[in-house]
C-alpha cells in the first residue's frame, strides 16, 4: 500500500517513498534504522506519523515514544513507555552484579526481540536529542540488532542541543548500513500549492513574500496561513497586524535556543539579513571566539547559514520575529549603538546607512554630521538611502555650516538620479536664483531636468541665462546641454553650430562631459536626418569618453538607447535589442529608474515591430516599488494605447491616452516619439474622424518637419490613408511632392508604399510589403498588405485583392489586432472583396495556444524546475518580466502553481 502524501503535507514524496521501502522491508524480515533530523517545524513529526500510517494496514506493529526535555533525569524513560514498561525501578532492586541501567538496556532490548518474534515491529522514538545517556545507548544497540530482526527503528532530533553523544550515535547507525534523512525547507511550487490548497486561492504579492521568507518551514508557513481568515487578506495583501503577531509567535518557538544565543541573534537581527561575525563581535563589545558558542548553536539550529565568508538569516521570519519584538526604543538604541560602533571600527558607508536609515525618526542627532561628512561617498554608494539621508541632514545643519552646501549639492545629484525630477527641479531652481558659483552646476541640473521633461525651450531659456554666471567649466557644459535641447527647433543649423562650439570648448578645457555632451547633439541631428551610419560612429565616440567615466553615466545610457533606436531603424533588431537591454541591466545596477523605464520602451518599440505584442507589454508592465514620479516616457504609455486599440480594447486604450494627455508631451514629442502620434492618430481614426488624423500628422510634412522625429516617414501612410478617406486633396498633393522629392535619396520604405497608394498603383505597395515580410517587421507588414488589398480591388483586380488580404488578416490575427482586422475588412467591402474564412480566425485566448513564443519558452523552463532568476538568466530577460510571463502562463492555462505548468507543456515543444 503506498504512502500518500495530502494537502496538508506536501514535498516529502521523496522520503515517504523511502519509509515505504523501510516498512516493506522490515515486514519481509529486513530490519534497519532510520533517523530523521532536522530544525524545529521542519515536519519531523509530520513525516514520521504520515510514513507509519500505512504499518499497522500491512501488519506491522507500531510503538512510539518521545523525549522530553524535562524527564532526561528519568533513565529509559521514553523507550520503557513505549515498549509499555511502568516498572523499571522494580528491575533495579533485582540482585545483579551488572551496573542496573545495563541491566535495564539488555532487558529492554529482550523484551524488543521478543516482540520481534511475534511479528514485524516498528519502534519510533521522537526528539532524541532530548534522551539521556542510558537511552542512548539503548538506542544505538538496537540499531545493531536491527538488521537481524524485523524491525524498523525510528527516530528524530534536532541539531540543536549539540551533544557529543548523538554525533558518535549517528557516525554508528550510518556505518552499521542505517539512514540517515536531512529534512530542508519544502521546495517553492510546494509551498504555493499548500498556500492555495489551504486558502482556496493563489496567495497575492505581499503574502508570497512572506512565505518565501519561512525557507519553506512547514511550521512557520502553517503559522502564517493560520492567521489568513479574510479571503481578500489571501489574495491581496496582510494586514501588518498580522505580520506583529506572526513575529511574536515565531519568536516564541525560539526558546530551544539557548539565552545567550538569543541575545546574540538579537544583536544580529539588527544588522539585518546579512552579517559578518567581525561585525557581530564590533556590536556586541565582545570577541569574535567569545560569540563562537552562540554563532555554532545557530548553525547547527538552522537559524543562520554560512554566505561566503559571513552569515545570513536562513528564514527571513525568524529575524522579523527577533527584529519586531524588540521595545521601539530598545531597537533604536541598538541600531544608533551598531551604527557608532562600525563607524567607530572603519566600517563602509553603505553598511553604516543600512543602520541610520531605519530610525531616523529617532536619531539623537550625531548622525547629522556622519552623513555631511561621508555626503559624497553616500550619493555615489547608496543613492536611495542618500536621498533621506541628505535630506535628513539638511534640515538639521545650520545655515553657516561650511558643509551645507555639499549636502544640498549631493541631493540635488542623487534626486536627479533617482527621476525624482520635481525635488531636482526646486532644488536647482533655489540655487540658481542665489547666484554663486555653484548656480552653473544647479542650471546644468535644471536644464537636464526639463530635457527629460520635454521642456526643450525652457531647458534652452535656462541654460542661456545661466551662462553668464556660470565658471568656465559649468558654462561650457551647460552651452553642450543647450546644444541638444534646440534639437527639434525649425532648422537644425542652430543646435549644429552650438554643438560643434560646444565640443572645441570642451577639448580645449580637455572636459569630456562637454565634449560628450556635444557628439549627442550631432548623434540625435545624424539619426533625423537618416545619416544612420554617421549616427553609428558618433555613438561610439561617445561611450569610448564615457568608459569608466561615473559624470557620463546618464549620458552613457541616453546613447545606448538611441543606438538601440538606430540598430532597429536599419532592421538590425537582434543587435537592437542586445544593445537596449545591456542598457538596462546597467540602468538598475546603477539605480536609474527613469533610464530603466526609457530602455524597457525600446525594447518594448522592438517587439512591437516584430510582432511579439505580448511581449512588448509585458515589458511595459507597471514596476512594483517604483514610484508615480518615476513612470514610463510617454512613448511607453502611447504604444500601451497603440496595442490596446489595434487589439479592439477600447476601454485600455482610453485610460493609457487619458494618462498620457494629464503630461507634458506637446514638447516631448519633438524627437523620437512618433508612436505618440500614431496612438493619437489611431484614436482618431476609431472615432471615425480622418480629418483629425490629418492635423495631426500634417505638420511633419512642413520644411524640417521630418528632422522632428526619427521615424517620422512611418506616419506618412497612416496620413495617406486619413487624406484619402475625408477627400483632402491639398493634403494628398503635399504627401506626393514629399515623396517625390525623396525618391532619389531612398529614404524609406514608405515613401514607395505611399507613391502606389496614391497612383493607385499595386506594385510599389506589394514590394514595400515584400521587404517588410523579410525583414521582421510583421506589424507594418499587415497594414502594407492591407493598403495592398485595397490599391488592387479598386484597380478591379479582385482576385489578387482577395488573397492579399487574407495573408494581411492572417498576420493580424497572429498579433491579435482585431480593430485592424475588422478596419481591413470594411475597407474592401465595398468592393465586394469578402475575406473568407481564414480571415474569421481568432487568436484563443485560454489554453497552450494561447501563449506566445516567448511564454512558452518560459513554461518549458518552469516545468523544468528552473527558478525565475534562472528563466531569466537563460532566455536573457530581467527578473520582472520572467516574473510577469509566468503570472500570463498561469491565468492563460487557468492553473495555481509552477508544478502545474509541467502537466501543460507538450511534449514536442521540450
Amino acid at each position: 500500500m503506498a504512502v500518500q502524501s495530502t494537502a496538508s503535507f506536501v514535498g516529502r514524496d521523496a522520503e515517504l517513498a523511502l519509509m515505504e521501502g523501510l516498512l516493506a522491508d522490515a515486514g519481509a524480515g529486513r530490519g534497519r534504522a532510520l533517523l530523521i533530523e532536522g530544525e524545529p517545524g521542519i515536519g519531523k513529526s509530520a513525516l514520521l506519523s504520515a510514513g507509519l500510517a500505512a504499518a499497522e494496514p500491512q501488519g506491522l506493529r507500531v510503538l512510539r515514544g518521545q523525549c522530553e526535555e524535562v524527564t532526561q533525569r528519568f533513565p529509559l524513560r521514553a523507550p520503557a513507555q513505549a515498549l509499555g514498561v511502568d516498572g523499571l525501578a522494580a528491575w533495579h532492586q533485582r540482585p545483579s552484579a551488572e551496573d542496573p541501567l545495563t541491566t535495564a538496556i539488555g532487558q529492554l532490548a529482550g523484551l524488543v526481540d521478543r516482540l520481534c518474534a511475534s511479528g514485524p515491529l516498528v519502534l519510533a522514538i521522537e526528539d532524541l536529542h532530548w534522551a539521556d545517556e542510558t537511552s542512548l545507548l539503548l538506542w544505538e544497540r538496537l540499531s545493531r540488532a536491527a538488521t537481524r530482526l524485523p524491525l524498523l527503528l525510528v527516530a528524530t532530533r534536532r541539531p540543536v542541543p549539540v551533544r557529543p553523544e548523538l554525533d558518535r550515535l549517528r557516525h554508528e547507525l550510518i556505518d552499521s548500513g542505517g539512514t540517515v534523512v536531512v529534512l530542508d525547507g519544502i521546495a517553492e511550487p510546494e509551498v504555493v500549492k499548500l498556500a492555495t490548497e489551504r486558502l482556496g486561492s493563489a496567495p497575492g504579492p505581499r503574502l508570497s513574500r512572506l512565505l518565501a521568507s519561512t525557507a519553506g518551514n512547514p511550521l512557520y508557513i502553517g503559522e502564517l496561513l493560520r492567521s489568513q481568515t479574510d479571503k481578500a487578506e489571501r489574495v491581496a495583501d496582510v494586514p501588518q497586524e498580522t505580520v506583529g503577531w506572526l513575529a511574536r509567535v515565531i519568536a516564541d518557538r525560539l526558546d530551544f535556543l539557548s539565552a545567550p544565543t538569543r541575545d546574540t541573534l538579537r544583536t544580529a537581527a539588527v544588522l539585518g539579513p546579512d552579517f559578518s561575525v567581525a561585525e557581530l563581535a564590533t556590536v556586541a563589545g565582545e570577541s569574535p571566539a567569545a560569540l563562537a558558542g552562540a554563532v555554532d548553536e545557530a548553525l547547527a539550529a538552522g537559524v543562520v547559514e554560512a554566505d561566503g565568508a559571513g552569515l545570513r538569516f536562513r528564514h527571513g521570519l525568524i529575524r522579523r520575529s527577533l527584529h519586531e519584538t524588540m521595545p521601539t526604543a530598545l531597537r533604536a538604541a541598538l541600531y544608533q549603538h551598531a551604527a557608532q560602533a562600525l563607524i567607530a571600527a572603519g566600517a563602509p558607508v553603505q553598511r553604516v546607512a543600512a543602520l541610520v536609515v531605519p530610525v531616523l525618526a529617532e536619531a539623537e542627532g550625531w548622525e547629522a554630521g556622519w552623513i555631511a561628512e561621508n555626503a559624497a561617498a553616500l550619493a555615489a554608494r547608496v543613492p536611495e538611502s542618500a536621498a533621506g539621508l541628505l535630506e535628513h541632514a539638511l534640515a538639521r545643519l545650520d545655515g553657516a555650516d561650511p558643509r551645507r552646501a555639499d549636502v544640498e549639492d549631493r541631493l540635488l545629484a542623487v534626486a536627479f538620479r533617482l527621476g525624482l525630477d520635481e525635488q531636482a527641479e526646486r532644488m536647482a531652481r533655489d540655487i540658481v536664483v542665489i547666484g554663486t558659483d555653484r548656480a552653473g552646476r544647479a542650471a546644468w541640473f535644471l536644464g537636464s531636468t526639463l530635457l527629460r521633461a520635454g521642456r526643450r525651450e525652457e531647458a534652452v531659456t535656462v541654460l542661456a541665462d545661466a551662462a553668464e554666471h556660470a565658471v568656465p567649466l559649468w558654462r561650457a557644459r551647460g552651452a553642450a546641454l543647450r546644444s541638444t535641447a534646440l534639437v527639434g527647433r525649425a532648422g537644425s543649423d542652430e543646435a549644429r553650430q552650438a554643438a560643434e562650439r560646444a565640443r572645441t570648448e570642451g577639448q580645449r578645457l580637455a572636459d569630456p562631459l562637454t565634449t560628450a555632451q556635444a557628439l549627442y547633439t550631432r548623434s540625435v541631428l545624424r539619426t533625423l536626418t537618416h545619416d544612420f551610419d554617421g549616427a553609428l560612429a558618433t555613438t561610439d565616440e561617445i561611450l569610448a569618453l564615457a568608459d569608466g567615466n561615473e559624470e557620463l553615466v546618464d549620458l552613457r545610457l541616453a546613447v545606448l538607447g538611441d543606438r538601440s533606436a538606430v540598430l532597429m531603424a536599419l532592421d538590425r533588431f537582434t543587435e537592437a535589442e542586445a544593445t537596449a537591454r545591456e542598457a538596462r541591466t546597467s540602468a538598475e545596477r546603477s539605480a536609474r529608474p527613469r533610464a530603466v523605464g526609457a530602455l524597457r520602451t525600446r525594447i518594448a518599440e522592438l517587439h512591437y515591430a516584430t510582432g511579439r505584442w505580448d511581449d512588448a507589454l509585458a515589458e511595459l508592465e507597471p514596476v512594483p516599488g517604483v514610484p508615480d514620479s518615476v513612470r514610463l516616457p510617454g512613448a511607453g504609455q502611447a504604444l500601451r494605447a497603440l496595442i490596446a486599440g489595434q487589439r479592439d480594447d477600447w476601454g485600455e486604450a482610453s485610460r493609457q491616452l487619458a494618462a498620457l494627455c494629464d503630461r507634458r508631451v506637446l514638447d516631448e514629442r519633438a524627437v523620437d516619439s512618433a508612436g505618440i502620434l500614431r496612438a493619437w492618430a489611431l484614436e482618431a481614426e476609431h472615432a471615425a474622424r480622418p480629418e483629425r488624423v490629418v492635423e495631426l500628422l500634417m505638420p511633419y510634412l512642413a520644411p524640417d518637419g521630418g528632422e522632428r522625429l526619427i521615424d517620422a516617414n512611418a506616419l506618412l501612410p497612416v496620413l495617406v490613408r486619413a487624406a484619402q478617406e475625408c477627400g483632402d486633396l491639398a493634403s494628398l498633393r503635399a504627401v506626393a511632392r514629399v515623396c517625390a522629392a525623396s525618391a532619389k535619396s531612398g529614404q524609406g520604405v514608405e515613401l514607395g508604399w505611399c507613391a502606389g497608394m496614391l497612383a493607385g498603383e499595386p506594385a510599389p505597395v506589394l514590394a514595400a510589403a515584400s521587404y517588410y515580410r523579410a525583414s521582421g517587421r510583421r506589424a507594418a507588414l499587415g497594414n502594407t498588405l492591407e493598403d495592398a488589398a485595397v490599391v488592387q480591388a479598386a484597380g478591379g483586380d479582385l482576385t489578387a485583392a482577395r488573397a492579399t488580404l487574407a495573408e494581411a488578416l492572417d498576420v493580424y490575427v497572429a498579433l491579435g489586432a482585431e480593430w485592424d482586422a475588422r478596419r481591413a475588412t470594411a475597407r474592401l467591402r465595398p468592393y465586394g472583396v469578402r475575406p473568407g474564412v481564414r480571415g474569421a480566425r481568432q487568436r484563443p485566448k485560454n489554453g497552450w495556444q494561447a501563449l506566445t513564443g516567448t511564454e512558452r519558452r518560459v513554461a518549458e523552463l518552469v516545468g523544468q524546475g528552473l527558478t525565475n532568476p534562472e528563466i531569466a538568466g537563460r532566455l536573457l530577460l530581467s527578473r520582472r518580466t520572467v516574473e510577469t510571463h509566468v503570472s500570463h502562463i498561469l491565468t492563460k492555462l487557468r492553473i495555481r502553481s509552477r508544478r502545474e505548468v509541467a502537466l501543460h507543456v507538450r511534449p514536442e515543444e521540450t
